[in-house]
């Protein structure tokens, strides 16, 4: 089962079969926000409806690392003095190798400026010189493991106070016809919605979650519209029926769900109905 790593209010995922599992086998995106300098890595970061949605089906569960930071072992409290260490001896000796390659011509030249110490003792004066590391340089590794092994189970309450009945019934309604979804807030909506993995596919859906009794003026409407034009996208608002909310964990919550598609075409939004909406 994939263990999904609760810290400070955030759903995490350290391992990398979890992350592969997650994505090629589920359907579930995340957010990579690990970092080496140059590319992304991991943790993965999951939106709320995506960790609950994976408990439901009793394909994770949480944990929680409750020890304080005082509490933790030795080796992890020590981690980043530890790694320096054993980087320096490291960069010591491939430096010291490369400059044996050169030390001939390097001890000439010094000879020349009237440095007369031994090949032994300049040798270890370019390997100072030269092999320096520290903290703000040194190489951080990619966790492919949860680096805390002191951890306990803990429910889904946390986690269902962080998003609302609408949002989580229209994520699973989504999931369950074999989109892929990710977070659409940076596109003024919920969720963006694709047809395969993002990596190879734009998104074509930016799903909005309203409740059915939610009023729009035309100009919001086409305002929505317009923006999902703006990013080669369409806009979509969604909702589910008003007693739907009692059918959260129902086994059939995708027939309680009803999605507008809206096609702007200035200056006038066509509403154009789901035919599966019921």
């Amino acid at each position: 089962m994939i263990k999904l790593i609760f810290v400070h209010g955030n759903i995490f995922v350290y391992d990398i079969e979890d992350w592969s599992a997650l994505r090629k086998a589920h359907r579930i995106v995340g957010n990579i926000i690990g970092s080496t300098s140059s590319i992304p890595s991991l943790p993965l970061k999951l939106m709320p409806e995506e960790a609950l949605l994976l408990v439901e089906k009793e394909l994770a569960s949480i944990w929680e690392n409750r020890n304080t930071a005082s509490e933790l072992p030795d080796p992890a409290a020590n981690l980043e003095d530890s790694l320096l260490e054993a980087q320096q001896k490291e960069y010591r000796q491939l430096r010291k190798r490369q400059l044996l390659c050169l030390i001939d011509n390097i001890v000439e030249k010094r000879r020349s400026m009237g440095d007369h110490r031994s090949k032994e003792e300049i040798l270890n004066d370019e390997i100072n010189k030269s092999s320096t590391v520290t903290k703000e340089n040194m190489i951080w590794p990619i966790f492919l493991k949860d680096p805390i092994q002191s951890l306990s189970a803990i429910s889904t309450d946390l986690i269902s106070s962080q998003t609302t009945t609408l949002r989580l019934v229209i994520f699973k309604d989504l999931w369950q016809r074999g989109y892929y979804i990710t977070s659409g807030e940076k596109f003024g909506g919920h969720f963006l919605v694709y047809f395969g993995d993002p990596v190879t596919y734009h998104a074509i859906f930016i799903v909005k979650c309203v409740d059915s009794e939610t009023t729009f003026s035309p100009t919001e409407l086409i305002s929505f519209g317009r923006l999902g034009v703006s990013v080669r996208k369409r806009a979509v608002l969604a909702s589910i029926k008003n007693d739907a909310f009692t059918a959260c964990k129902s086994a059939t919550p995708i027939q309680t769900c009803h999605e507008i598609i809206m096609d702007y075409f200035s200056p006038l939004a066509t509403l154009l109905f789901d035919p599966h909406a019921q």
